[in-house]
C-alpha cells in the first residue's frame, strides 16, 4: 500500500512538472519579401570572418516589397556548385528574400527566384490566345478553366484536408460537375452535350474502377513523390493518400476523355443533321469510325504527358546500368506512373463506344 501511495505521489509530481514546464521557445518567424539583386561580389577575409561561412558570395539586394521597400541590404549566399538546391544569382535577378528577426537582429537571406511575374505573363498569353483564336468560345473556355481550378482548389482540397468525406465519391462528384459545366458552357444545352456528358462520366467511372483495382492489387501507397512523403511525415498524416492517388488518376484522365466525347458527339450530331433519315446502327458506326481516328492520338497524348512529367525518373532508371530491372520495375513510384497512364487511357478508349451509342440513341429518339 505504501509503495502504491508513493508511486501515485511521484506520478502527480511528474504531471505537475510537465504542466508547469515552460513551452519550448518557438522558432523565430520568417517573413518573405521580394527583392532585386544589385550586385554579386566575393567575400574578403574580414567579411568571411564576420559571416563565419565557407565558400560563397556577398549579394547586395534591394527590397521591392514590404515595410522596408527600397532598402539595400547585404547577405551571404552559400555556393558550393555541388548541391542542386543552391541558388546562383546575378545582378538584375528578381528573388524572394527570407527576412528573419532573432535576438534583436534582422537577417536577410536569398530564398528563391521570384518567378510569379513570368507565370502571370504565360497565363496572360494563354488567355489571349484562347480569346483571339477562339472568339466567344475561347472566352467561355477561360471561364470554364477558372471554374474548374476554383472547384478543385477551394472545394476539393478543403474537403481532402478536413477528411470528412469519402475521397473516391468526392472525386467522382467533382469530376462530374466539371464535365457538366464544361460541356454545357462550351456547347450549350442539346442532345449532343448530354451525350458528351454521359460518355465522359462513363469513361471516368471506368478509369476510376480500374484505378481502385490497381491501387489495391498492386499495393500502391500514394506516397510516390517527395511532396506526398513530406505531407505524410509533417503536416497531414491523417489523409488517405491512396484516395489522393485515385483522385490524381481520375483528374488526369478527365480532360482527355472530355475532348474525345465532345468530338464524337459533335461528329455524330452533324451527320444526323445532314442526313436525318440515317439509322441507329449507321450513326454508331460513324461515331466509332471517328473514335478510332481519335483513339490512337489521344491515348498517345496521355502516355506522352505522363512520360514527360516522369522524364527525370526515366533518366534515373536508364543511368543505373547494373541495377536489377526486377527491383526497378516493381518500385512503387514506377508502377504508380504506369498505372496512372494506362487506367486513364483505358477509360478514354471505353468512352468512345459509350459516347457513340448514347449519341445515336438520343438523336434517334423522337
Amino acid at each position: 500500500m505504501k509503495k502504491l501511495l508513493a508511486l501515485i505521489f511521484i506520478l502527480l509530481l511528474y504531471i505537475n512538472n510537465v504542466q508547469a514546464a515552460p513551452a519550448a521557445p518557438a522558432a523565430p518567424p520568417v517573413e518573405y519579401e521580394k527583392g532585386v539583386v544589385v550586385q554579386v561580389g566575393q567575400l574578403d577575409p574580414s567579411m568571411q570572418k564576420e559571416y563565419q561561412m565557407g565558400k560563397g558570395e556577398l549579394v547586395t539586394i534591394q527590397l521591392t516589397s514590404g515595410p522596408e521597400t527600397g532598402k539595400v541590404v547585404d547577405t551571404f549566399n552559400f555556393v558550393s556548385e555541388r548541391s542542386p538546391y543552391e541558388i546562383k544569382v546575378k545582378p538584375g535577378d528578381k528573388i524572394i528574400v527570407a527576412v528573419t528577426h532573432n535576438m534583436g537582429k534582422t537577417g536577410y537571406h536569398v530564398s528563391d527566384f521570384d518567378r510569379i511575374d513570368y507565370v502571370y505573363l504565360l497565363a496572360g498569353l494563354f488567355v489571349l490566345s484562347l480569346v483571339v483564336f477562339g472568339g466567344f468560345i475561347g472566352a467561355k473556355s477561360v471561364v470554364v478553366i477558372a471554374f474548374s481550378m476554383l472547384l478543385i482548389f477551394k472545394f476539393f482540397i478543403d474537403q481532402v484536408i478536413s477528411n470528412q468525406n469519402s475521397l473516391m465519391l468526392l472525386t467522382l462528384l467533382v469530376a462530374t460537375v466539371i464535365a457538366v459545366v464544361t460541356q454545357v458552357m462550351v456547347s450549350g444545352f442539346s442532345k449532343k452535350t448530354l451525350a458528351a456528358v454521359l460518355g465522359t462520366v462513363g469513361g471516368v467511372i471506368v478509369a476510376g474502377i480500374l484505378s481502385i483495382v490497381s491501387i489495391h492489387l498492386m499495393h500502391l501507397t500514394g506516397l510516390d513523390s517527395e511532396e506526398a512523403m513530406l505531407l505524410k511525415a509533417v503536416s497531414l498524416s491523417h489523409i488517405d493518400f491512396q484516395g489522393v492517388l485515385f483522385a490524381g488518376m481520375v483528374f488526369g484522365a478527365l480532360g482527355a476523355v472530355m475532348d474525345v466525347t465532345i468530338s464524337i458527339a459533335s461528329a455524330v450530331y452533324e451527320i444526323k443533321c445532314v442526313q436525318p433519315s440515317i439509322g441507329f446502327k449507321e450513326l454508331v458506326r460513324a461515331g466509332m469510325n471517328v473514335g478510332r481516328d481519335i483513339m490512337g492520338t489521344m491515348s498517345n497524348t496521355l502516355i506522352l504527358a505522363y512520360a514527360g512529367s516522369s522524364l527525370p525518373l526515366m533518366l534515373l532508371i536508364a543511368s543505373q546500368k547494373n541495377a536489377s530491372m526486377v527491383k526497378i520495375l516493381n518500385l512503387n513510384m514506377i508502377v504508380t506512373e504506369v498505372a496512372r497512364a494506362l487506367t486513364g487511357s483505358i477509360g478514354l478508349i471505353c468512352a468512345i463506344p459509350l459516347t457513340a451509342i448514347i449519341t445515336a440513341t438520343l438523336l434517334n429518339r423522337k
